[in-house]
């Protein structure tokens, strides 16, 4: 009888997981296409992009560009113990950029997103690696 007990609590489990699982897919994929870090923030994947140049923010859902032109947004930064605000500008396609920003490793950072269209905001925040 325990085992018939232990069955059903496995099987309502898997049941209950089941739909949770596929959540983590709806969106597209969360593996970096740029060679950052990224998270997700409503239905859009953001990749957060250090380089000597400074920082790129690329947008998707479903695997698919989201324009950036359709947003605002600003990197709220903290690092050595200051924080600092960077806003993002828009670099053609899904990418906002903002150019000469370093970024140490550790630093907490937050993408900070808003849709002109319908103020809908957004954010995420990555410990830079």
């Amino acid at each position: 009888m325990k085992t018939s007990v232990f069955k059903k609590l496995l099987l309502t489990a898997a049941l209950v997981a089941a739909p949770l699982a596929g959540e983590a897919f709806a969106h597209g994929s969360m593996k970096p296409q740029h060679g950052g870090q990224v998270a997700l923030a409503g239905e859009t994947v953001i990749e957060l992009v250090r380089s000597g140049h400074g920082v790129t923010v690329y947008l998707s859902d479903e695997d698919q560009p989201v324009p950036a032109a359709g947003m605002t947004g600003k990197l709220i930064i903290t690092q050595g113990g200051k924080k600092s605000d960077v806003a993002l500008t828009s670099a053609g396609g899904n990418r906002l950029q903002a150019h000469g920003v370093k970024i140490a490793s550790g630093a907490k950072v937050t993408v900070s997103l808003v849709s002109k269209a319908t103020q809908e905001r957004g954010a995420v925040s990555f410990t830079a690696k």
